[in-house]
């Protein structure tokens, strides 16, 4: 948990199969890449906001006029696709795993786009666009954009101050043939994603300052629930019927694991939103997960490679994100704190102390394997442990 300072308030390590994993060891993120290619896609419709905006069709833009005309299942209307519907899993693309551009150009939609919701490969499909975009625009002349990490290393991992992201080269043909995959091969640090949530969490703006997405533009795009008639997700997929089945390459039920994984939730440009937008974020299928509280104004992150999750750490976090984050606030002291302020304190039998070099305050715990000091359990002491304050209103 980090606030919007970007100080830690609370981690803890899970001891593996050999060691315990620490903020700067990476992991494949899987479907939560979903959340970079959005903020990508986001900082590009605020850069360049006459050739990249919502209502744009994906066919406009050049090398891509033959990504059109699209059939609909049961329909014999021929349609084209837009930013948003690609980043608000609205398009009715399939969800698959080795997937060309070419291949996915043939597919037939399994709804009307713009009309329902179904996990899909459209930030696959935006990356790619992204890619070839920016290879072509003066702001990176000489560079010479390749792939698709090219494009997002200048782009946003740099600005955001990411030391170990990167899209994973061994993923590529796993996750298709026209270049790296947006929605599921990169790989990050619990340090480099915290530095997304936090920017999250900033409205758009890093902790350097910059202002990447205007305030303005992320309430609007990355905040409140996006998807038709304002819609939860579950109101809006047929979990019987062909949205979900078999034909829309649902295989071994793992598009309807990562559909239902989250609870009830809509969809934006940036990811998924709870509980009436006080929340947003998303979870991969390695169960890494990346996660913003509005309403207590602190970040959290979750990074581990279980595909199986038979710990149910995905779920305790939906069920409990907003009481974990409430018991770390801090109880006495100050009721806010405003913008740079310090917001990390230690509580101490009820007594509120600002933190400073000298000061021990406990802000870990580990779950070991239960021998020795090194494998124990440790766990908070409610008597002495690191607390925040939330910023205050219009920081």
């Amino acid at each position: 948990f980090d606030t919007a300072e970007g100080q830690k308030v609370w981690s803890t390590e899970v001891e593996g199969r050999s060691y315990y994993a620490d903020a700067e060891v990476t992991f494949p993120l899987a479907s939560a890449s979903k959340l970079f290619t959005a903020f990508a896609t986001m900082v590009t419709m605020q850069m360049k906001p006459e050739d990249w905006y919502p209502k744009k069709q994906v066919n406009e833009f050049k090398g891509w006029a033959d990504f059109s005309n699209f059939a609909v299942v049961d329909s014999k209307t021929k349609v084209n696709l837009t930013i948003h519907e690609l980043l608000t899993h609205t398009s009715g693309l399939p969800f698959g795993m080795r997937m060309s551009k070419e291949d996915l150009a043939k597919q037939t939609l399994f709804y009307p786009p713009g009309t329902a919701f179904g996990y899909t490969l459209g930030h696959r499909v935006a990356g790619w666009l992204l890619r070839d975009y920016w290879k072509d625009q003066p702001e990176t002349n000489g560079l010479n954009f390749e792939t698709v990490d090219d494009c997002f290393q200048w782009l946003i991992f740099k600005p955001l101050g990411l030391k170990a992201t990167k899209f994973d080269d061994s993923l590529t043909e796993a996750f298709g043939y026209s270049g790296q995959a947006g929605d599921a091969s990169i790989r990050s640090s619990g340090q480099d994603l915290m530095k997304l949530a936090v920017t999250a969490l900033r409205r758009g703006k890093t902790l350097g300052g910059e202002q990447l997405i205007s305030e303005a533009n992320w309430n609007k795009w990355a905040i409140p629930n996006l998807l038709p008639g304002g819609k939860l997700s579950k109101d809006l997929v047929g979990w019987m019927g062909p949205e979900a089945s078999w034909a829309n390459w649902d295989v071994g039920d793992v598009k309807e694991s990562i559909m239902k994984q989250s609870g009830d939730y809509g969809w934006n440009y940036f990811g998924a939103t709870y509980d009436n937008s006080k929340e947003i974020g998303w979870c991969g299928f390695f169960s890494s997960c990346l996660r913003v509280t509005y309403q207590y104004d602190v970040a959290f992150v979750m990074m581990q490679r279980d595909v199986s999750d038979l710990k149910q750490s995905k779920p305790y976090v939906v069920q409990h994100f907003g009481e974990m984050a409430q018991s770390l606030q801090c109880i006495g002291g100050p009721k806010c704190v405003k913008s740079g302020a310090q917001s990390l304190f230690c509580d101490t039998s009820g007594k509120v102390a600002a933190q400073s070099a000298t000061t021990t305050c406990p802000s870990n715990t580990q779950r070991g394997k239960g021998w020795g000091d090194e494998h124990k359990d440790t766990y908070l002491d409610i008597k002495n442990h690191a607390c925040y304050v939330p910023g205050c209103a219009g920081r």
